[in-house]
């Protein structure tokens, strides 16, 4: 389990040098997580973001409701890179898995100081939250014409 292929296989990295990387990596520490366990509760603050190196994992609501079932290079949590705020789903283990954690704040601080990396992590997390969306907007479209 090598957490700068970790970091290099999610979409967060898409464009870095291996120097920025490991920049990245500097600063993450890696989590196993057995069958079954939570990794966020919605309820909590967001500081941390998770890249998924193995296994997979459940985003559900917090009734339980799935939401999306995330595999290896996956970001969890990538929105505490903009607000302190409540999670907004649950992410539980879907069998055993390894995830990279990075403190928010630290990750903060590395772009910061590091503009390029910043704008490079921002610009690929900004591309991949409008995919996101355009896709919501897609299935509230087709929920909406069959009421």
């Amino acid at each position: 389990m090598d957490i700068i292929a970790g970091i290099k296989n999610s979409y967060m990295a898409d464009g870095l040098s291996d120097d920025q990387v490991a920049a990245i990596a500097n600063i993450s520490e890696l989590l196993k997580a057995s069958d079954m366990q939570t990794i966020v509760n919605e309820t909590e603050e967001a500081n941390d973001i998770f890249i998924i190196l193995e296994g997979k994992v459940r985003v559900t609501t917090i009734h339980g409701d799935p939401i999306a079932r995330l595999q290896k290079g996956a970001l969890v949590g990538e929105i505490a890179l903009f607000e302190d705020i409540e999670r907004s789903a649950t992410v539980v283990s879907d069998g055993d898995s390894a995830l990279i954690r990075i403190s928010a704040a630290k990750l903060n601080k590395l772009m910061d100081e590091q503009p390029t990396i910043g704008l490079q992590i921002l610009r690929n997390i900004g591309r991949t939250l409008c995919q996101r969306l355009r896709s919501s907007n897609v299935q509230l479209e087709a929920v909406l014409g069959v009421l």
